[in-house]
């Protein structure tokens, strides 16, 4: 209690993500619900006009990210030319948008829906909905479908992966489910009455305020490629002793 007061004082709006939005949001910035700053002591929202900025629900934004309503670039004209030439535009972010780490995002740009945007882009222009964009500048690399798709597809290999990893540095162990809290559909679905068997497959499963039913409904149609955890853990040692 005494530490989150200190850190409230000391960081001030920045002590959390919810002080983060709630500051943006009484200087007139529109913030969605299930939007969250991991490290809003990292993150520089450069808005000289705050009703210039709209951020949908469930929007999360990581370390770095930067978003900046205007330039001063004009002072150069200024200084040149003794005109004075205003630099502003509007920022808008749709729903389900994952900003990736120390992304910038420039004025006069709209972010759709359900949109990723990679980690150190440059967005100086539209990104449309179900997108995946990345770059410097930022452009579409492919459709939502398509990266779902991917990363399906990765699934298997990565857990696997992981697992050889745990046991490199735990000699003689077996890694608890709750490591592979990530991939746990590969041998375990929520049952009938939408219960798992750990608190951390549950957790997942709550993940994206409102996205539960959808995911309970996204899990019963496709099965999982093991009947069980020691059934996945069979195959995991299996194919480390092939190396």
């Amino acid at each position: 209690m005494i530490r989150d007061l200190l850190r409230h004082f000391v960081l001030k709006e920045k002590a959390s993500s919810q002080d983060f939005i709630n500051f943006w949001k009484k200087q007139g910035a529109r913030i969605g619900e299930g939007t969250y700053f991991f490290d809003p002591r990292s993150n520089c929202l450069g808005i000289n006009n705050p009703c210039n900025l709209t951020i949908g629900r469930n929007v999360q934004v990581t370390h770095g990210v930067v978003i900046v309503d205007h330039g001063y670039d004009w002072s150069v004209l200024k200084g040149a030319y003794g005109d004075v030439l205003g630099n502003t535009g509007q920022i808008s972010i749709g729903d389900n948008v994952f900003i990736g780490m120390n992304a910038i995002i420039l004025k006069n740009v709209h972010i759709g829906n359900n949109v990723i945007i990679g980690a150190g882009s440059v967005v100086t222009h539209d990104i449309p909905d179900d997108s995946v964009a990345a770059g410097n500048p930022c452009r579409v690399l492919m459709p939502l479908s398509v990266y779902k798709e991917k990363r399906t597809n990765a699934q298997l290999e990565e857990a696997v992966n992981l697992f050889d990893a745990y046991v490199k540095t735990h000699p003689g162990e077996i890694p608890d489910k709750e490591l592979f809290r990530e991939y746990f559909w590969l041998f375990e679905r929520p049952d009938e009455e939408g219960k798992v068997s750990c608190a951390e497959f549950d957790r997942v499963m709550h993940l994206v305020d409102g996205s539960y039913d959808l995911s309970a409904k996204a899990s019963g149609e496709s099965k999982r490629l093991f009947d069980s955890f020691e059934d996945f853990i069979k195959y995991c040692q299996t194919e480390k002793s092939k190396e």
